[in-house]
């Protein structure tokens, strides 16, 4: 996966594509350092829940599905390459 990597008020890491869609980071090596930086992530999708539980989510179901959770999903990195030291801006790029 290729994007841009950036921090939340919370302190989690996203990748963000050129296309706008954002996937939350997990990593085991610190990647403060790439905040900013255009990379391209190599690992797996995991399923995500809540911090310091073991247990899975709730599982809520009802007349309204809409009230239903979900697990979210997360992206498990196991190396970063940087392609750039800064992120292209997203609008008025072309290829």
């Amino acid at each position: 996966m290729e994007g841009c990597v950036v921090k939340n008020a919370e302190g989690e890491y996203f990748l963000v594509s050129q296309r706008g869609g954002r996937v939350k980071l997990d990593a085991a090596e610190d990647i403060a350092s790439h905040v900013g930086q255009q990379v391209k992530a190599s690992g797996a999708f995991v399923d995500a829940h809540e911090p310091g539980s073991s247990a899975p989510p709730p599982n809520r179901t009802g007349p309204n599905s809409k009230g239903a959770v979900h697990p979210e999903r997360e992206f498990r990195v196991l190396k970063i390459d940087v392609l750039s030291q800064s992120c292209a801006p997203t609008s008025g790029k072309k290829r």
